[in-house]
């Protein structure tokens, strides 16, 4: 099965009003698990020319927030391009990054399209074609992984422009938090660093999108491959 596993970055708590900062994600095949360093990895800034939310979430982010702040002051594409390299992430305008992510998807096999819908509707991209997304696309179904995915990160990617017209999530989603459940001493869901813990894996929690989304596939892994 492939599936992807998803973190996001965001200003708070309440998808209605605070906003996404990043996105991460990384595709597995557990039919073909690839070195780590190997898997496919997508990672975005959203540009945001400002950002609102609780103290608590803006102070966890204040990293990701000062390379959005270096990267709107910068004046040349050079500039722009050694923050991103710097970051480890793309930057993208907010309507830009469900299509970033489409296209992430298309190239690593988790698209499915009619042929007669590539004949038509195809435009070029760095020397790759992608599909356009058009009103009679194909909505793209993805099976998720995630820590608490299903009640957090899902609802603001929905509130994403075309989100709900690009992409549709299984019902069914992967959290590790399940496999490593204290059923006699837990009161509760362990939290993605109490689950490393468990899991044996060294390194903290790092409220890195990218690195968070490894984590998980980190911790599946130990169901599947053992």
């Amino acid at each position: 099965m492939k599936y992807i596993s998803i973190d996001i970055e965001t200003t708070g708590l309440d998808a209605d009003f605070n906003q996404i900062l990043s996105i991460g994600a990384v595709i597995e095949d557990t039919l073909n698990p690839l070195p780590f360093e190997e898997l496919p990895k997508f990672h975005a800034v959203i540009k945001r020319e400002s950002v609102y939310g609780s103290i608590f979430a803006l102070n966890l982010n204040r990293n990701l927030i000062q390379a959005m702040k270096d990267y709107s002051e910068a004046r040349t594409p050079e500039l722009k391009e050694e923050i991103e390299e710097s970051f480890g992430a793309k930057f993208y305008e907010e309507d830009e990054v469900v299509e970033a992510l489409y296209q992430f998807c298309y190239r690593n096999g988790l698209v499915d399209l009619d042929p007669n819908f590539l004949n038509k509707q195809m435009k070029i991209v760095d020397g790759i074609p992608y599909p356009i997304l058009g009103s009679n696309m194909v909505k793209t179904y993805l099976n998720c992984a995630g820590k608490n995915f299903a009640g957090f990160d899902k609802k603001f990617l929905e509130k994403l422009p075309r989100w709900k017209q690009v992409f549709s999530i299984r019902s069914r989603v992967l959290d590790p938090g399940i496999l490593f459940v204290d059923w006699i001493n837990d009161e509760s869901i362990p939290s993605l660093d109490e689950c490393k813990k468990r899991a044996g894996i060294d390194g903290v929690v790092t409220h890195n999108a990218v690195e968070d989304a490894m984590d998980v596939v980190m911790l599946l892994r130990q169901c599947y491959q053992s």
